[in-house]
């Protein structure tokens, strides 16, 4: 009888840590020279954090470092293959950025839903990809 309980024990206790990655919050800290859109929100230059959503999975917080401008962003996973460390991507046309992403060094990468201020820009140029190191 002791036998089993401990055996029931064991198996409760590797169900709980098999379930801790689904309780771990993903984000990337980054700084933007200069202003940019994130979705539909125009975001000032500055230091900010882009975390994932306990909740769900497919929903990213924005917000600067000052607290003063945050969004929610759809994303969905990507297909680009990482370059071995985290970076966030953007989009620009003509002088304006566009947050396009993140590549995650563990290949989790994951595009930003394109707003209608980038589609508007997409109708008028091409763009110009680059990337920002995370801290």
């Amino acid at each position: 009888m002791k036998k089993s309980a401990v055996f029931v024990a064991l198996i409760g206790m590797t169900m709980l840590m098999g379930g801790l990655p689904s309780f771990a919050q993903t984000s990337y800290n980054f700084h933007a020279p200069s202003g940019f859109y994130a979705g539909n929100a125009k975001m000032p230059a500055g230091t900010y954090t882009l975390r994932q959503s306990q909740d769900d999975p497919q929903m990213w917080e924005l917000s600067n470092s000052s607290g003063s401008h945050s969004v929610l962003l759809e994303t969905r996973e990507s297909s680009k293959v990482s370059k071995g460390k985290p970076e966030v991507l953007f989009n620009k046309y003509g002088g304006t950025d566009y947050l396009e992403g993140i590549e995650a060094s563990s290949g989790n990468s994951i595009d930003i839903q394109v707003g209608a201020a980038e589609k508007m820009a997409a109708k008028k140029g091409t763009a110009t990809p680059h990337t920002v190191p995370t801290a």
